[in-house]
């Protein structure tokens, strides 16, 4: 489901996790902290997205995001996070060196509208407002849904990819390709660094990956239509746009041939730096 890449990484914060949950209870059961608090936040950051046309990941089509957050902090270890996110993506496959996606010549762009929460786990005793105890790195996993909506652009104007079904999704019955579903859920996986600065704020940064179970965030998943099937020039270019870069030999001129890697999903990720409030007395004796 996942690419072999992240599941190196998922494989390896899992493990973090484990470690960190049997680690979390105070070895010294003299000290007691009764510090659970609520904090609300925002943060502004970047987008980016991995699939069919950014294979290796690269930051061309990074974006910008923002979103915003409820934390409850029940130890100086663990805390629970609810929040919402909207970040863009986009890709081209004229960014890459590869003379196939460049002769292919896919483009998309897509808002990514996220909502979901998270356990963070300290790696150190977090206190705000206690010098001893003001600072710790982070790990953070959850639960998202997620709503997205590819479009391309041609002839000057964007066009919704999902509409005109560009492997056959609107012609089900002859093609078999059934539509996808934009609303989608999501494994979010993090790592970050919070910082407690004064009084009642702290600061945070963190990077985060959105494992996810489709694989059209950039409407490309497998194989091109039939362009037999297709009445109008519009969707005949966003559907092959190698026509542009080749049009004596349209890589979609014969049915069946490849147009994405239907095996690997598609994944999105968050950087964010971030600024919390408590909004509740915080109790440290």
């Amino acid at each position: 489901m996942f690419n072999k890449p992240f599941k190196a990484i998922l494989h390896s914060t899992l493990l973090c996790f484990s470690f960190l949950l049997l680690t979390s209870e105070d070895s010294n059961a003299q000290r007691r902290y009764d510090i659970s608090y609520q904090e609300v936040g925002g943060w502004i950051g970047a987008s980016n997205y991995y699939g069919d046309l950014n294979p290796s990941f690269s930051i061309k089509g990074t974006r910008p995001a923002f979103g915003g957050y409820y934390r409850h902090t029940f130890t100086p270890y663990i805390a629970v996070r609810v929040g919402g996110a909207l970040g863009f993506v986009a890709f081209k496959d004229s960014y890459t060196n590869s003379p196939w996606q460049q002769a292919r010549n896919l483009s998309f762009r897509t808002h990514i509208a996220e909502v979901g929460g998270s356990v963070e786990f300290n790696f150190l005793r977090y206190i705000p407002m206690d010098k001893n105890h003001y600072a710790t790195p982070y790990l953070t996993m959850g639960l998202s849904l997620f709503h997205f909506s590819p479009k391309a652009k041609y002839d000057g104007k964007w066009h919704n990819l999902s509409d005109i079904g560009t492997e056959g999704q609107q012609q089900t019955d002859l093609t078999g390709v059934k539509p996808y579903k934009k609303i989608q859920p999501a494994i979010p996986i993090g790592i970050g660094f919070k910082y407690w600065l004064k009084g009642k704020w702290t600061l945070s940064a963190e990077l985060s990956h959105r494992f996810t179970f489709t694989d059209y965030i950039d409407d490309v998943h497998e194989v091109y239509m039939n362009q037999l099937l297709i009445t109008d020039q519009t969707s005949a270019v966003l559907a092959d746009p190698s026509i542009i870069t080749q049009p004596n030999d349209p890589l979609g001129d014969q049915a069946g041939v490849q147009r994405g890697d239907r095996v690997t999903k598609d994944s999105y990720m968050f950087f964010q730096i971030s600024l919390s409030y408590a909004i509740f007395k915080i109790k440290c004796p």
